[in-house]
């Protein structure tokens, strides 16, 4: 999970759709020595490889590069190899969501078509919306995300099965980021979690790899603007719902806000 917020910005830029889940692990700037490399890359893998940045081929040309004449078909190409790769993205994350509640892959062909038209769609949305970004319609990105984000509230998907609007909350908040809305993104990042069946009590403890995401995306935000214990507050949170996370809690940052908070609790109990 290397190079959370402050790459994800730059990849969102360089029309690199999904990869803001791929969020940089050190806000401040300092690189841990030693990244984790649990099976939480599995979620970082399907990321990269739905979002590398396509080229002509073997050539390795750029749009800017091509002839006037070709350029038309090389912009199909590459959004048909994005949204391709997209697909195959939010498949994976909707296969990983339901084997850890099932415990195994329970196949449906019809349901499978019927999800990855779904998901077809989504990514030519979120295609139209990092465009925007790219062409610095920034205002206009921010509408397409939001209008994104309104209609998944509507539907019923079920328990957990919150994956497109943990990546259309994602790039939303990235998208503010880079448009300096810290009161924007961290707006968006609680009415994620007013939407998901996260903000029910009783689901506290539920795993739920999509919702820990969000919360590590959240808690590496709020450290980023200065709020560590908050921050350790959120990544302990989303190593709750997804034990695979936890290596994240041996990185400086927050060894060093965990080791105050321990002092600061004796600190207190003495006072008593």
């Amino acid at each position: 999970m290397m190079i959370w917020i402050t790459h994800l910005i730059a990849l969102v830029a360089l029309n690199a759709p999904l990869a803001s889940l791929a969020f940089s692990s050190h806000p401040i700037g300092s690189t841990p020595s030693r990244l984790p490399t649990t099976h939480q890359n599995t979620w970082l893998e399907a990321v990269r490889s739905a979002d590398k940045h396509p080229t002509d081929g073997d050539n390795n040309l750029s749009v800017s590069a091509i002839p006037e004449r070709t350029k038309s078909k090389h912009l199909e190409r590459r959004k048909k190899e994005w949204i391709s790769r997209s697909v195959r993205y939010y498949s994976t994350v909707m296969r990983e969501e339901q084997r850890r509640r099932n415990g195994q892959l329970k196949v449906d062909l019809e349901q499978e078509i019927k999800v990855e038209n779904k998901f077809v769609e989504m990514a030519t949305k979120h295609y139209f919306a990092i465009r925007k970004v790219k062409n610095g319609e920034l205002k206009h990105a921010e509408r397409l995300y939001r209008r994104i984000i309104n209609e998944l509230s509507t539907e019923d998907e079920g328990h957990c099965d919150h994956a497109k609007l943990a990546v259309s909350t994602l790039l939303l908040s990235l998208l503010l980021q880079r448009m300096g809305d810290v009161k924007g993104t961290r707006s968006v990042f609680l009415n994620f979690f007013r939407l998901i069946t996260l903000s029910q009590e009783e689901d506290e403890d539920v795993e739920c790899a999509c919702s820990a995401k969000v919360l590590q995306a959240f808690g590496l935000f709020e450290m980023k603007q200065g709020n560590t214990f908050k921050s350790l507050e959120l990544v302990t949170r989303a190593v709750k719902l997804d034990k695979t996370l936890a290596p994240v809690l041996l990185w400086k940052q927050f060894r060093d806000v965990d080791a105050r908070l321990g002092r600061k609790q004796k600190i207190a109990e003495i006072q008593r």
